[in-house]
């Protein structure tokens, strides 16, 4: 599952979290890449969200930061059922607000498998050459890996998108769910993805119109023939 929690919609609902847990324990993922979730900001209600959420869910959880808040931190995480053998925050290039990639290397028993979760430039065309820079850093960090990987998160653009292209042109990268509705709920776009390398089959996918956030989960059930 991927999901961006818009998590300072916690400041108009106290019961904001809750309404994310459920979406994520009546879905039941394996593991679950989350987007903008605050810890300690006032946004948050200086509340540690990553925390919340993985006892909310009984997940593991696993934050990773983009940049900082005043006192607080705003980024990605992880929840996973697996056990976590390492994690990895890598910056991405590009001007403005700091985009990273959490790299989570999971233990799935017979086999590892590397996770990546980001979060690319908002602002549509505005910042198209913004993400382009992100973008390259993503296919310059995974072009090379020969091992298993999942990648998700939300990129902030349409699929016809140059930037998107750019990044489907790579032939280590398959979009998972090819036929998949909106999932920004306000702008009725789709802009949140799962990719994973070419050794993956895609069983089924759909997005969770779900939640009390502006973005509606994607979740993809992944067959691989061995890993």
């Amino acid at each position: 599952m991927s999901y961006n929690v818009q998590g300072h919609g916690r400041l108009f609902s106290r019961r904001y979290l809750e309404g994310i847990a459920q979406v994520i324990r009546e879905a039941e993922p394996d593991v679950v890449g989350l987007q903008e979730v605050h810890r300690h900001t006032w946004h948050s209600r200086f509340e540690d969200q990553a925390a919340m959420l993985g006892h909310m869910t009984g997940l593991q959880i696993h934050f990773g930061r983009s940049f900082a808040m005043k006192r607080g931190e705003f980024g990605n995480a992880v929840l996973t059922r697996f056990p976590v053998v390492s994690t990895e925050i890598h910056h991405l290039p590009g001007p403005g607000e700091q985009r990273t990639l959490l790299h989570t290397r999971l233990d799935l028993g017979e086999a590892e498998l590397d996770f990546y979760v980001t979060h690319l430039a908002a602002w549509g065309r505005w910042n198209r050459a913004a993400r382009g820079m992100q973008i390259s850093g993503l296919i310059e960090r995974l072009r090379q890996r020969n091992e298993p990987f999942v990648l998700m998160g939300d990129f902030n653009t349409v699929p016809g998108a140059p930037e998107v292209k750019a990044l489907m042109a790579e032939q280590v990268f398959r979009l998972c769910g090819q036929d998949m509705a909106c999932t920004h709920r306000v702008m009725r776009q789709r802009i949140d993805y799962i990719l994973g390398d070419a050794g993956w089959t895609t069983v089924d996918s759909r997005v969770l119109q779900a939640g009390p956030s502006d973005h509606w989960p994607v979740v993809v059930e992944l067959h691989r023939d061995s890993l």
